[in-house]
């Protein structure tokens, strides 16, 4: 498959599908990936999905390629939104392009990470496990046909991208201001010369400990104040 000539000729964008390395695709269970095929087969864009394992009875829009080169097809002017298991390296790609998407989270930081960006605005949120694909649909017509969610990936790129120096120049400067200063010394957290007491807790868990050992000297002085009171009544009676 001429992956170039798919995706220039998308008249209706690219939908792009990836669940990452961790995750395979073929992991999902056989009767969730045709339907999900089957999905895919009644949207007006092309698909390309990244399935490690020969599917049969593909729908004409949906492309299943074993191997993507993601941050290519991301950047094609033609893909319009990516559907991703959230992992924070594809939220810094999506970042860096700006494009929205939607985050399928599995496990991990994949879930504060998907939520961070539908919180943003430029992202859905579909649980595989939990909701039906007509969600997932629903989700993919919504961002694809609402201009909204392209212009907030767009501005949170350009926020994403603001910086006062290119990565690669700031990266130059702190190596040479570390070899210059010999380690950096004062860039240090201070919580790195903490004594170990303090570092777990020791003296608050002490601090605790005398707190609680004197209420509980204090109560029974307290108590035993008020039985010897109560028989000295008694004996009076």
């Amino acid at each position: 498959m001429d992956l170039q000539k798919v995706m220039d000729s998308a008249k209706h964008g690219v939908v792009y599908f990836s669940l990452g390395t961790m995750l395979r695709s073929s992991a999902l269970p056989e009767g969730k990936t045709r339907e999900l095929l089957d999905a895919f087969g009644t949207l007006k864009q092309t698909v390309i999905w990244k399935y490690e394992d020969p599917l049969t009875n593909v729908p004409k829009n949906v492309h299943v390629i074993q191997w993507a080169p993601q941050p290519s097809i991301l950047a094609h002017p033609n893909t319009v939104l990516f559907i991703t298991h959230g992992g924070i390296l594809s939220l810094y790609e999506i970042l860096s392009i700006g494009i929205p998407l939607i985050g399928i989270p599995m496990f991990g930081d994949q879930f504060t990470n998907v939520n961070r960006a539908v919180k943003n605005g430029y992202a859905k949120r579909f649980d595989i496990g939990e909701q039906p694909v007509k969600k997932l649909l629903q989700d993919i017509k919504e961002i694809t046909d609402n201009p909204k969610y392209g212009a907030r990936a767009k501005e949170m790129s350009r926020i994403y991208h603001s910086r006062t120096a290119a990565p690669g120049v700031e990266l130059v400067h702190w190596i040479e201001e570390v070899v210059t200063s010999q380690g950096a010394p004062y860039l240090r957290s201070p919580a790195l010369g903490i004594p170990l007491y303090q570092k777990y807790y020791l003296d608050f868990f002490a601090a605790i400990i005398v707190v609680f050992t004197i209420i509980g000297y204090l109560m029974r002085i307290l108590l035993s104040n008020i039985s010897k009171k109560s028989l000295d009544i008694k004996k009076t009676n």
